[in-house]
């Protein structure tokens, strides 16, 4: 039986020590490619680059595509002024990245978004994003772990029934996960489905600060 191809959306690095100074190099972490292969698939990464025929050709080549994390979305995808809190912004790849939503979404096959991933679905169907979690209205979990071990879980994540990721999961409600970004979804995308009884966990500043 043929193995899935999974494509996933690739990012650059520029070498800024060393004998190649200004070189950039085509990269994603090897996180993502260790897990499609540990999950039965054949990982493929899509470098960027800025030509929409290249870019329709290779995701012909793919099943499926994994939106890759990375820089913030330029706040002007959404309709705002950056705010003092908004990280670095590269719209080249925004607009990379979309392309490859649309075109994907265009051939029905399966996406998933991790971290500026999922952002940016939210922002391609007309969402929006808080720029900073310091933008949210009410204290809400810490989701920029720091120092902390990537592999190490420290809060939960809920699972909306009969989803294709909790059948995976076999439908247990709860995951402890970990987390490493720094801003929330806003507007909901048009046409995107979240779970409205999700009660976001806030605290009591005051208690908080009495104890």
């Amino acid at each position: 039986m043929k193995k899935p191809v999974i494509g996933i959306s690739g990012s650059e690095l520029t070498k800024n020590v060393g004998p190649f100074v200004g070189y950039r190099r085509s990269y994603v972490n090897k996180d993502y490619s260790e897990a499609v292969i540990k999950n039965g698939g054949v990982p493929m990464i899509i470098p960027f680059n800025e030509d929409a025929d290249v870019t329709e050709s290779q995701l012909e080549l793919v099943d499926a595509l994994i939106l890759s994390g990375g820089q913030d979305i330029d706040s002007e995808s959404y309709g705002e002024e950056p705010q003092p809190e908004q990280g670095t912004v590269w719209q080249a790849r925004d607009q990379f990245d979309m392309r490859l939503l649309k075109l994907a979404e265009k051939r029905g096959i399966p996406v998933l978004g991790i971290c500026r991933g999922a952002q940016l679905i939210n922002v391609f169907h007309g969402g929006s994003l808080h720029q900073d979690l310091k933008y949210y209205p009410v204290p809400t979990l810490k989701h920029w772990q720091g120092d902390t071990p990537w592999w190490q879980a420290t809060h939960q994540v809920k699972l909306i029934k009969d989803t294709h990721l909790a059948a995976i999961f076999d439908q247990v409600p709860r995951l402890r996960v970990n987390s490493y970004h720094h801003q929330l979804i806003k507007k909901v995308g048009k046409g995107l489905k979240v779970d409205q009884n999700i009660q976001v966990p806030t605290f009591d500043s005051k208690s908080a600060n009495s104890r």
